[in-house]
């Protein structure tokens, strides 16, 4: 323990750090002097603490900083770890989150007077949907999981006792598209638009709309007949760059069909008189959709540009994300292994095409065995 001796209006401190190799004793000495205008027992107190602190410092030890505000520690997670350690969109994301919907209520709370009761407490007034609360609490997860292994708090409140709001409205199946449908919405976009190649590529590839606008001309093999996908195209605060994609497992070669392969001949015809209009101006040549100037396609846009075209029409439910759904769907019904399916979509394993395609599988399975209960009549 160190030794804590009032000196006037200040502490001396020393720790004992042990002998050297003459067998003198080692000590490490310091002051400290509490504020202004606190009570002889505060300042004690504080002194006491401090002391705590030096010797942990002088051993070697990280200092813990259970009255650290998470305000301040928020503010340590973003710039030492998200901003270092997640991918850049992660980091933009979690950062929004943390301002608008963590640091107002709990910015001005010390790490130590935390508990997984004023955790569940929080999320219960926090009047956010279930989903939105559980990406919430992951972000808070991560920034004790931080302060714990920083030294700055003995362990995390955020426990198996955290009880977070549920949602218990049924939830609705989401509509798809059909062969028949998919067949419509082709001849929808029969004619050549840039617009119409792209709609038409996510529809024959299941590509995620980042990954379909990430594409170079150099990730299209014609010959070999493949489309490597190893980008997607990320977009923060108006600016763009291509990473890569969402798992490790998404950077893969999808076998491209003649009808993708004219498609894309197609669409490079118009890109060329483009490209040869707009000479040095052109800002990215090497991408294969680009803005009328050359650059990125924004994501958002795009997803614009689909609500307007499919409004009016029988497909105002869908999404860029339902046609990638519609193409998982098709090969799943046409008897294409799972594993199969689950490599041309880029998933992390099979489980998880299993888990969301499975409303399909069942029907896959029902048609199945009522296929051998015909063959067997």
């Amino acid at each position: 323990m160190p030794t804590i001796t009032k000196r006037g209006k200040s502490f001396q401190i020393v720790v004992s750090m042990g002998l050297d190799v003459n067998g003198k004793k080692i000590r490490k000495t310091t002051t400290f002097k509490p504020p202004e205008n606190v009570t002889p027992k505060k300042a004690e107190k504080l002194a006491a603490e401090f002391a705590m602190d030096f010797e942990r410092k002088c051993k070697g030890l990280t200092s813990l900083n259970e009255n650290m505000r998470f305000s301040d520690m928020a503010e340590w997670y973003i710039e030492n770890y998200a901003k270092n350690e997640l991918k850049e969109i992660t980091a933009y994301n979690y950062e929004k989150q943390i301002n608008r919907n963590l640091l107002p209520k709990l910015g001005n709370i010390k790490l130590k007077d935390f508990s997984p009761a004023k955790i569940t407490e929080f999320f219960k007034e926090l009047q956010l949907a279930p989903a939105t609360c559980r990406k919430v609490y992951v972000i808070m997860q991560s920034i004790f999981a931080r302060a714990v292994e920083q030294g700055f708090l003995k362990e995390t409140p955020c426990t198996r006792a955290v009880i977070l709001p549920k949602d218990k409205t049924p939830k609705e199946k989401k509509p798809f598209l059909d062969e028949c449908q998919a067949k419509e919405l082709l001849k929808m976009t029969e004619e050549y638009s840039q617009f119409n190649t792209i709609i038409r590529v996510l529809l024959y590839t299941g590509m995620r709309s980042g990954e379909c606008l990430a594409l170079r001309w150099k990730d299209l093999d014609f010959e070999n007949r493949t489309i490597h996908i190893e980008n997607t195209l990320t977009d923060v605060a108006g600016k763009h760059w291509l990473q890569p994609p969402k798992t490790a497992r998404s950077n893969r070669y999808i076998g491209m069909s003649d009808t993708l392969i004219e498609l894309f001949r197609e669409h490079r015809k118009h890109y060329e008189e483009k490209l040869e209009y707009l000479g040095e101006l052109f800002e990215y040549p090497e991408m294969v959709f680009t803005t009328e100037s050359g650059n990125y396609v924004d994501r958002s846009f795009l997803n614009t540009q689909f609500r307007k075209f499919v409004k009016g029409t029988n497909f105002e439910f869908a999404t860029l994300h339902t046609l990638r759904h519609c193409n998982a769907t098709l090969l799943i019904n046409s008897g294409i292994d799972l594993k199969i399916v689950s490599e041309l979509l880029g998933h992390s394993d099979v489980s998880t095409t299993a888990n969301v395609y499975a409303g399909v599988l069942d029907s896959s399975r029902a048609k199945v065995a009522d296929l051998i209960s015909l063959k067997l009549k």
